[in-house]
């Protein structure tokens, strides 16, 4: 900005100090709610996740209206400023693009909502669960490729989303579907109907608790986002894609939590059925 411009600036202050003081009275009132807000949510009996959903939408509309009213109290000493500010507006946005992408990218969650807290994304080599979404960057906490969480956190600038394609492994709200891969070991494709009855059972088995929520729940979103969602039912098949390495596919339905859970149990009950048995390897030695 100019010297003449901020020569101007600090002539007008002395006689605003009256927005001053409604701007620091603002900023108070920003910090006080989003504190007793927070305190409220604290003492809830709701579960971690949706806190800290209803933490980070509560925090964004509060400094969104703070904004908006600083911005009202500054309105006319902002108008007067104007033509200078038009001056040096050319270089302010080649400097702050980035910044000016990164609000654009919020706004693009905020009205498009590709993803929303609690959500499993992967986005640019990233994978995780969203846990804070601001006006300049996204929060992951990270998982690995098996779903366990590593501990490390990870955030990318909002203004990526305008430019590098997401996926949204949570489009389904409450359960979603999970693809288990397993590929099978050289001997053990003579049995195709054996391994596909085994692991049906076994993903029967770890998705027991919550079938007939899971299938309602498919029913209920099918209806309202009239979208052909699949059933829900846990299903088996094989990929071939690759001569030299038979895979079999489970796909299971379960909440989001519980994929890594899920995934474990049936791996092993399937792997139960393919091990030789002690007997059968002695023979063959």
């Amino acid at each position: 900005m100019s010297s003449p411009t901020l020569e101007k600036l600090f002539a007008a202050i002395p006689g605003q100090w009256e927005k001053v003081i409604a701007t620091a009275i603002l900023i108070g009132l920003g910090l006080a709610l989003s504190h007793l807000w927070a305190r409220y949510l604290a003492r809830g009996e709701i579960s971690a996740e949706k806190r800290r959903m209803h933490l980070v939408w509560a925090r964004n509309v509060i400094w969104f209206l703070v904004l908006l009213l600083i911005i009202s109290v500054w309105a006319s000493t902002i108008a007067g400023f104007a033509l200078s500010v038009a001056a040096v507006a050319g270089a302010l946005l080649i400097v702050s693009k980035d910044l000016v992408m990164c609000v654009l990218g919020y706004l693009y969650v905020t009205l498009v909502q590709p993803f929303k807290v609690g959500d499993l994304i992967e986005f640019n080599q990233l994978h995780g669960r969203v846990v804070d979404i601001d006006m300049f960057a996204t929060t992951l906490v990270e998982l690995d490729h098996a779903g366990q969480v590593t501990g490390k956190t990870a955030e990318f600038p909002n203004g990526l989303l305008l430019t590098i394609p997401l996926k949204n492994n949570s489009p389904t709200g409450e359960y979603a579907l999970h693809l288990i891969r397993m590929p099978i070991p050289r001997g053990s494709g003579s049995d195709l109907d054996r391994i596909e009855e085994a692991a049906l059972a076994a993903a029967d088995q770890a998705t027991s608790a919550w079938r007939d929520e899971a299938l309602a729940h498919f029913r209920k979103i099918s209806a309202e986002s009239f979208i052909a969602y699949p059933s829900g039912r846990n299903r088996v098949s094989w990929d071939f894609s690759d001569p030299r390495q038979l895979v079999l596919v489970v796909r299971v339905t379960c909440p989001g939590a519980e994929r890594a859970k899920v995934e474990q149990a049936v791996f092993k009950d399937i792997w139960r059925v393919l091990r030789p048995a002690p007997g059968r390897s002695q023979a063959s030695a």
